[in-house]
């Protein structure tokens, strides 16, 4: 009876590989559904989105070089800032009245033409008389180099100023 099973499995074994290999297998998932062929797609999507990303590109291009420009007018501006700070100063260092005064010029000046530039003058002087002398000079040598400076008067009077 033992042997008798052991040569019915193998005969078995043979049946139903013979029977799946033949194609009448059981299904054991549901079938997969129908994919669409590319060809089915129409032509006018495909350009629509070739049209569409180079749109994209050509905006992205162009905000990248409003932003370049926008950096650069800032560099300039910055620049004309120091030149006309270093000016100012360089005249205020000039003036023997005003010789070891502590006195800052601050120049600002802005990304937008048509704004003026504003030199603001911080520090302290012994007398009236020197704070005119100084507001004076920032004046005379700020006009020579722009046009539209403003002048922010910031000196204090304090008459020890001339000790320290």
């Amino acid at each position: 009876m033992n042997s008798a099973r052991v040569g019915v499995f193998p005969l078995a074994l043979a049946a139903v590989t013979s029977w799946a290999a033949s194609g009448r297998a059981w299904a054991q998932t549901a079938p997969n559904p129908a994919v669409p062929s590319p060809a089915t797609t129409s032509a006018a999507e495909g350009g629509s989105t070739a049209i569409a990303a180079v749109l994209v590109v050509l905006g992205l291009v162009v905000v990248i070089g409003l932003v370049v420009k926008l950096f650069d007018l800032k560099r300039k501006r910055e620049s004309e800032g120091v030149q006309l700070q270093a000016q100012v100063s360089d005249a205020l260092l000039r003036e023997p009245s005003l010789a070891g005064l502590p006195l800052t010029p601050t120049a600002h000046v802005p990304i937008w033409t048509g704004t003026p530039a504003t030199i603001e003058v911080t520090g302290q002087v012994p007398t009236p008389e020197l704070k005119e002398i100084a507001l004076r000079l920032v004046r005379d040598e700020a006009a020579r180099i722009r046009s539209d400076v403003q002048i922010e008067d910031h000196l204090s009077v304090v008459p020890t100023a001339r000790a320290a």
